[in-house]
This record gives C-alpha cells, structure tokens and sequence, in this order.
C-alpha cells in the first residue's frame, strides 16, 4: 500500500494516444503494449473513481505526462487492461 504499481496497458488506440485532459474512458483495448505506472487514485466531483497513472511519453502527453483513468469499471481487466499485469515493490 502507499506505493507506485507498474501495469501493462492497450496504449496504442487513438484515444490513448491523443489524450490531453480529463479521466479517460475512451476506446482501448486489451493488449497489453505499454507500460505506465500507477501512482494515486482519485474521485472526481461528478463521483468518478479514477487511477492517475504516470506515462513516460514526456510533460506534453496528458495533463503534464500524467492520465487520470477510469477505475471500477465493469470489466475485470479493467480499463485498457490496467489490472491484467501488476507489479509492485516488496522492500
């Protein structure tokens, strides 16, 4: 608990890849060709659960290099695939 979790993720759709603000649910899929780290979580003010994951595709991506992801969704692979593939540091 309290720290970053790296995941796979589908981060090569279109909607993943131009995202520039706001909690994603665009299109995605489930192959997993990216990785990303997740580092906090959120509820927005419409009550929106989302993950905020950090991308290493630099400041310009995103709000500032970050995403914040839906989280709670419906399918069990989560969003794009975020809960397929997890790490996390043991020490």
């Amino acid at each position: 608990s309290q720290q970053p979790v790296s995941v796979g993720i589908e981060g090569t759709g279109a909607a993943f890849r131009h995202y520039s603000g706001g909690i994603f649910d665009g299109e995605c899929g489930t192959d997993l060709h990216h990785a990303v780290t997740i580092v906090g979580y959120g509820v927005s003010k419409e009550g929106t659960k989302y993950w905020v994951v950090k991308n290493s595709w630099g400041q310009t991506w995103g709000e500032d290099g970050y995403m914040r992801i839906k989280r709670d969704v419906d399918a069990p692979q989560g969003m794009c695939g975020l809960a397929m593939l997890a790490f996390y540091p043991l020490a």
